[in-house]
């Protein structure tokens, strides 16, 4: 049973959790540095190494990845990395980008990429890479809309931050672009390491709101989110990467391939040439937003649906929009 595979990826997740590397290893001639804000486990996260597993083994690197987990060792810890000769560096979220792109002067023969976050940066020696989700997550709205028996879906995220209303609006005005009269709930777990609750959040969901599919974008609560799902009998649509081997309730997945954004900044390190500035990569850059398998599996009609969105995106004929944090603020207050 795929849930299986569910149970054992939360297993190794909580293994990893104590099996930190060390950050002054034995050198070798070429290493890739990582660092990483949660344990290892967390699909967004696994998503990313696999990118830059495919770059070590292309370019015979080293790839070393470290669990920063106190924010307090973050400027260490990266500092420790540069100077340990890793090149290029890449830092996950936020917080250790910051950093990253704070101390870059200091390091100017070490490439930082910063991954997962729109930072505007002027450094020569630092790429901020991003990959918009708002478009695979509008392709997941009109596929939602076609799978949805008793019109109501809904939308889990971990919180209300900037990258998850690229998808839970694209989700939105994707199902919207379907059918209008579909209600789509939204709701968000409070955390994108618990599974558990995010399970809870997703029963609670399809209880209380009715919804009959799902689409999660919770990192690895969203494990817990398809969890839930399939304990109900409904629909989940995954995110990131292909998650339909994660549960048989997943009928689709939402791309958001990063691993391929990572490799080619981080390649054109190796080659002499780096990709400094700030980068949003999509549709358009030729990235895909749905694997081949999934849209294999949809009825003749949702496929034409599905693409001739593709063509319109391409056209520039549909454009995602976005809440601001400013629209966000001004309707809590």
């Amino acid at each position: 049973m795929k849930m299986k595979r569910l149970a054992a990826m939360t297993l190794c997740a909580v293994m990893c959790a104590t099996t930190v590397v060390p950050v002054m290893a034995e050198e070798k001639d070429k290493v890739i540095g990582l660092l990483i804000p949660s344990p290892e486990g967390d699909p967004f996260i696994s998503l990313c190494i696999k990118g830059l597993e495919k770059l070590a083994d292309e370019q015979g690197a080293e790839l070393k990845i470290v669990e920063t987990v106190d924010k307090a060792e973050y400027e260490d810890q990266t500092r420790a990395m540069a100077e340990m000769g890793a090149n290029p560096v890449y830092t996950m979220w936020g917080d250790l980008s910051e950093i990253a792109d704070r101390i870059a002067p200091e390091y100017p023969d070490t490439d930082f990429v910063l991954c997962d976050v729109y930072m505007e940066t002027d450094q020569p020696n630092v790429s901020s890479v991003a990959v918009d989700p708002s478009q695979s997550a509008f392709i997941a709205g009109v596929v939602a809309a076609n799978n949805t028996e008793v019109n109501k879906v809904g939308f889990i995220a971990h919180a209300d931050r900037p990258v998850s209303r690229k998808y839970r609006d694209g989700f939105i005005q994707g199902v919207e672009y379907v059918n209008p009269d579909i209600e789509v709930k939204v709701a968000y777990v409070g955390n994108d390491q618990d599974p558990v609750k995010g399970q809870e959040v997703a029963k609670l969901m399809v209880q209380n709101e009715g919804v009959d599919l799902i689409f999660q974008s919770a990192s690895r609560s969203g494990l817990g989110v398809i969890a839930g799902c399939e304990q109900l009998g409904i629909k989940c649509i995954g995110s990131d990467d292909y998650q339909g081997d994660v549960s048989d309730c997943v009928i689709w997945s939402a791309l958001k391939p990063i691993d391929e954004a990572l490799y080619v900044v981080g390649k054109s390190s190796f080659e002499g040439e780096f990709m400094s500035g700030d980068k949003e990569y999509g549709l358009t850059d030729g990235l895909p937003m749905y694997t081949q398998e999934e849209f294999d599996s949809l009825s003749e009609d949702v496929q034409e649906s599905v693409k001739k969105v593709e063509e319109e995106f391409m056209a520039g004929n549909i454009e995602v929009t976005v809440e601001t944090e400013a629209e966000t603020e001004a309707k809590t207050e």
